[in-house]
């Protein structure tokens, strides 16, 4: 029926296209009369269904446009009917010639048209132009300028509402923007943005109709949004007002709403003063759960009133605030079983029927049409919000949060402060709710760093009240509201947002400086929600629980989430693997098929001062980091297994159940997944005794045909594996303290070695998996590696190093990255064959055409040559003796070429540069190609010692001073070596970066004999540059570098130190002057430096000290002019050592920076 329909239809419009193409237009009533008989058959079509084709469409139109005078007003408003359909209802695209024509013939028809037929001609306008914005260019300025044809009409006070109407469709539908097209220029934008504004601030106290008024601010709210979105500006000034209107419209149509909107919105630090009432009675911090706020007692009326707003506000009637107080002074009244309903948590939206819902007003569709259009605002006010905090720098929007959060109980439950949970809790439309919760969601993302200064105190303020107790207060207030909408909320779309907006909020809140409790109450309302009937939902549930189990540091709180102290009566933990039972302390009583949000289950619950299973710690502080290492109460109650790791094995792996196996939906399994990463991570002593349960799922999760199942998988065991690598390298833990034994880790990675791994590494069709996964043979710990079978270690070596020259450049990069993991094992970097394997892999990979292998490859090559360098200094001659100088002259020729690549390639290059110059034996140095590359080397420290980043800087520093470490080299009489110092010294007295500067001060200290700093003149300048250094030190531009500032200083007095132990006779001469010039300043910082408080390397200074001192007087007691004796005096009284100094008198100071490489 509809297809015959469709094909009349379609045989009617072809007809009448056929018979209008041949009219064309004479001034005659003839004419005009064929015309309008047609045009009036082409309206009666039934546009709803699609039958027109493109092409006829756009004859049409550009027929239209062509035969009907924009004078003649009817027929002129029938074309626009026409095109309106074909444009909107049709959903045709219009060529480019013809949109331009059209435009152009309805921008006339607006300027000569009367104004009865204006507001049709603006609809039909706004069709064409939606999604065309970047197609009419040299329409902007008719249209959008500020004496064009849409702003005037929106700025005249006498525009009817129709016209209004139109205009601003017009402009919101001009300010979409199509992706990746072109949009308008920056000042129409402004101009459109100035004019929607302005109407937020200007429609609400117009005279205008409430539909019509609607949907204005329904355009106006969109149009505002398209602009933030496709040119992310915001002006300053403007942002105020624009929070002020929407703040404003969210509320739109709600019971107790705002009728003006402000001029502005002002940012505040949150509130000033604490408007909780201070009842010496009912402290609000003394409130341990959310739940005393809403079970009765001896203050079950007192507290009913303390809700007076909230319960008034969702009765949603007509009442005026003072029948609200006598309503609610009546209702204390009440028998019991009325009092028992008005407990409930849930507003009265939740519970009306489907017959007085909001779409079946017995009244009529009008009040329904009216509520449906108030929602919309609403809603539209909430998507603009969600889009503005989203273009908004965080710490600008932080300073409204006042206007959008409450900041305390008082302000939470009255009803005069309105809110985003206004909206949550209160606002009977779910796609409200869901916008509130979308944009608090934003509103709370990001601001982790400004989130660091709330301040949980117990500490009573009371005429001024600190930021930092505010932040908390405010903070306290969002779990509270939260949780109250946890309980009340029933749409799973909605109640999917609410929990994901929780699990945003714990990633950002600083826990370990706030009082415990919070985290407990939110996991206690979370879990009756895992096994609710949407997956949606449980997914978001395993989020949030993942965001509880990833919070850092660790805190005892969480420990005792994880891992309950006392289990509860009616908790069965069961041992097996296959069949665990996790529904017992997981869901309260909740069932899978249904809904756990029912009020008696609620009400019950929340007499309870604690979940099944989840235990606030007692005692505990705020602002206490609890080390859950040492914690020797969780290692007494660790053996059984978690409640939430059973729940991810059971979500993860299939189950049985009443209609067979079953198997979760592909979410929840990969979330269960990353909880349990996330547990492995960060609180792995909780979880360590379910190790055995954690490898069954592994290993079944290895053989899963989903390969995202897979990944998640590989990632969950890279998590794991670190964690059991820092438990088997840990010299604080004891067996006493419940940890894996190296045997027992040794049978984990065996058992993952006989086939899981091996397949994954062989057969895996997935990069990432694959790749993941060497990552994680990475992760395996010397000690453990070691204890190996033998056939283990020979397939963990051959799989690796085949894998270096896989297809794939991730794959490589992560074989690579291992093989430099491999290669300073102990018993590895002893293998000449492996390390000779390993060498001739990483030369092969330093060709590679992918930058990021090339990086991994280069950070492999330096921990290559480290391996060599701590052979040499093991004294290992086999090693030496048996590694090839063919290979070495290689190794040394890729490090060299390596200097000139990317700055990430060159940090490393520069690394094995060094280690191999200190690692080179006098066999090498014998041969010419060896001298040959010595110098090339050093010429390529040079230029990355003075250019490229900062950190390629300093690793080139520490590399030569690592270089001078090998005194086999021809320091002194080597060319280069001047260039060297002068570098070296340059950088030690100039550079802004004080980390460079330290390792430049470091190398200048290296050369073990006097000879290698060159002649009397080199030298010193090495002394002079090491003086200047000391005053410039001083010199701090970037506040960043104060903290090595002390560093700085030492590393250059231990310099100055080395020089005096290898000073001479004949170069006091030339530092005479230098010494007379500066004297006082090298005084002063050699004083602070003597006091400077004692460390590991003490024991050197001091003997130092003693060298040099015995050295001065070595030399004092030979022939000296007057001025060499002079110098040596004054050097004496550097060198003194202050016995007498107690190490209370050292002046304590932070170290921020080691010397080593980055």
């Amino acid at each position: 029926m509809m297809e015959s329909s469709r094909h009349g239809e379609r045989a009617t419009f072809q007809n009448c296209l056929k018979r209008l193409l041949k009219i064309t237009h004479r001034d005659d009533v003839s004419s005009k009369t064929d015309i309008n008989v047609l045009v009036d058959e082409l309206i009666a079509l039934d546009y709803s269904q699609k039958f027109v084709d493109e092409e006829d469409a756009n004859n049409l139109i550009r027929h239209i446009c062509k035969i009907i005078p924009v004078y003649e007003e009817q027929m002129s408003v029938k074309a626009c009917q026409i095109i309106h359909s074909l444009t909107a209802k049709q959903q045709l695209s219009l060529e480019q010639q013809v949109l331009q024509n059209t435009t152009e013939f309805l921008i006339s028809a607006v300027q000569r048209i009367s104004h009865w037929a204006t507001a049709e001609i603006l609809q039909t306008l706004g069709a064409v132009v939606y999604e065309n914005i970047d197609r009419l260019s040299q329409f902007h300025e008719v249209l959008l300028g500020s004496q064009g044809v849409l702003i005037p009409l929106i700025k005249e006070n006498a525009t009817s509402e129709d016209i209004l109407k139109g205009a601003v469709q017009c402009v919101e539908n001009l300010t979409f923007r199509v992706s990746s097209e072109d949009y308008m220029e920056d000042k129409y934008a402004a101009i459109c943005f100035h004019t929607l504004l302005e109407l937020l601030h200007r429609v609400p106290v117009a005279n205008i109709e409430s539909g019509i008024q609607c949907k204005i601010l329904i355009c106006s709210l969109r149009g505002l949004q398209n602009l933030l979105t496709a040119t992310k500006i915001m002006p300053s000034e403007n942002l105020g007002p624009l929070l002020a209107g929407i703040r404003a419209f969210m509320f739109h149509g709600l019971p107790g709403a705002p009728v003006s909107v402000p001029e502005s919105l002002y940012p505040t630090p949150l509130s000033q003063y604490d408007p909780s009432p201070s009842s010496p009675t009912k402290p609000e911090p003394q409130t341990n759960d959310e739940s005393s706020a809403k079970s009765g007692g001896p203050k079950k009326y007192k507290k009913k009133k303390a809700k007076k707003g909230a319960e008034a506000a969702r009765n949603a009637t007509a009442k005026s605030s003072q029948d609200k107080d006598e309503d609610e002074n009546e209702e204390t009244e009440l028998p019991k079983s009325r009092a028992a309903e008005s407990v409930s948590f849930r507003p009265n939206w939740a519970k009306i029927s489907s017959s007085e819902s909001e779409y079946s007003d017995t009244e009529g569709g009008q009040s329904s049409r009216l509520r449906s259009q108030h929602a919309k605002v609403r809603q539209c006010a909430l998507a603009c919000l969600h889009t503005t905090i989203k273009s908004i720098n965080k710490r600008v929007m932080f300073g409204y949060w006042s206007s959008f959060i409450p900041d305390s109980i008082a302000a939470g439950n009255s009803p005069q402060v309105h809110t985003l949970f206004t909206v949550i809790l209160k606002d009977p439309s779910p796609k409200c709710r869901m916008g509130a919760l979308a944009a608090l969601t934003a509103l709370i993302d990001g601001t982790k760093t400004l989130m660091a200064t709330a301040d949980d105190s117990e500490q009573k303020f009371t005429t001024f009240v600190p930021f930092s107790a505010i932040l908390a207060s405010t903070i306290r207030e969002l779990h509270r509201c939260l949780l109250l909408a946890l309980v009340s909320e029933n749409i799973p779309l909605t109640l999917t947002q609410l929990i994901k907006c929780i699990s945003t909020l714990i990633g950002n809140v600083p826990y370990s400086r706030m009082r415990p409790g919070l985290l407990s109450r939110v996991v206690k309302q979370v879990r009756n929600f895992i096994t609710y009937r949407d997956p949606n939902v449980r997914v978001a549930c395993l989020t949030c629980l993942g965001a509880v189990a990833a919070i850092q540091p660790p805190l005892m709180e969480i420990c005792h989430i994880i891992q309950p102290a006392r289990p509860s009566s009616h908790t069965s933990v069961s041992r097996d693997i296959d069949h665990l039972n996790v529904d017992s302390g997981i869901s309260s009583g909740n069932q899978s098929n249904s809904s756990p949000n029912t009020e008696n289950s609620m009400i019950e619950e929340s007499k309870e001062n604690s979940s099944p299973g989840v235990r606030t710690p007692v005692g505990a502080h705020s602002g206490i980091q609890t080390p859950v290492y040492t914690e020797g109460s969780l290692n007494a109650h660790a053996h059984s297994v978690s409640w939430l790791v059973k729940l991810c094995v059971r979500n993860v792996l299939p189950h049985t159940s009443e209609n067979g196996e079953h198997t979760e939906p592909l979410p929840v399994r990969l979330e269960s997944l990353q909880v349990l990463a996330h547990l492995a991570k960060g609180y792995f002593p909780i979880i360590r005794n379910s190790l055995p349960i954690l490898l069954d799922l592994i290993l079944k999760c290895y053989m899963d045909q989903d390969q995202v199942v897979r990944l998640h998988t590989s990632k969950l065991v890279d998590d794991l594996t670190q964690a059991l690598q820092r438990e088997v390298q840990s010299t604080e833990l004891t067996d006493s303290s419940g940890r894996l034994s190296l045997q027992q880790v040794t049978e984990f990675w065996v058992s993952l070695l006989n086939g899981a791994i091996t397949n994954i590494l062989q057969t895996e069709s997935n990069c990432a998996v694959k790749a993941t996964t060497c990552d994680c043979v990475s992760n395996i710990a010397p000690q453990v590696f070691a204890s190996l079978p033998v056939d283990k270690k020979v397939l963990c070596i051959t799989l690796i190093l085949g894998l270096t020259s896989d297809e794939d450049k991730i794959v490589r990069s992560s074989a690579l990255r291992t093989v430099g993991v491999f290669v300073l094992f102990p018993c590895l970097k002893e293998d000449v064959c492996f390390v000779a394997d390993a060498a001739n892999a990483i030369l092969t990979s330093m060709e590679d055409t992918c930058l990021n292998v090339r990086f991994k490859t280069a950070w492999s090559l330096a921990n290559l040559c480290d391996a060599l360098v701590m052979n040499k200094i093991e004294g290992d001659n086999d090693f030496m003796n048996d590694f090839s100088d063919l290979l070495l002259q290689k190794l040394f020729t890729t490090s060299i070429k390596a200097c000139q690549d990317s700055d990430k390639v060159k940090s490393n290059a520069v690394r094995a540069l060094g280690n191999i110059l200190r690692y080179l034996p006098i066999r090498s140095l014998a041969k010419s190609s060896f001298r040959t590359s010595v110098e090339n080397g050093v010429r390529a420290l040079i230029k990355n010692i003075s250019s490229g980043t900062m950190k390629l800087r300093w690793n080139a520093c520490y590399a030569v001073s690592n270089m001078f470490k090998n005194t086999l080299l021809n320091f002194g009489g080597a060319p280069w070596t001047r260039d060297l110092m002068i570098t070296l010294c340059g950088v030690v007295k100039d550079c802004k970066n004080f980390k460079v500067r330290i390792n430049a001060a470091l190398a200048l200290g290296s050369p073990a004999e006097r000879s290698h700093y060159g002649d009397c003149r080199l030298f010193a300048f090495v002394w002079e540059s090491l003086v200047i250094a000391l005053e410039t030190s001083e010199d701090i531009t970037d506040f960043a570098e104060f903290k090595y500032r002390n560093n700085l200083n030492n590393q250059i007095c231990t310099s100055i130190l080395h020089l005096v132990i290898l000073l001479q006779a004949i170069d006091l001469d030339l530092l005479h002057q230098v010494f007379l010039e500066r004297s006082q300043v090298i005084a002063v910082h050699f004083d602070r430096f003597r006091t400077s408080p004692q460390d590991s390397s003490s024991a050197l200074t001091e003997a130092d000290l003693i060298q040099a001192k015995d050295h001065l007087l070595t030399l004092l007691s030979g022939h000296m002019t007057e001025g060499q004796r002079s110098a040596l005096c004054l050097l004496q009284q550097l060198c003194r050592i202050d016995e007498n100094l107690n190490e209370e008198e050292r002046v304590q100071e932070k170290s921020a920076f080691k010397e080593i490489y980055d």
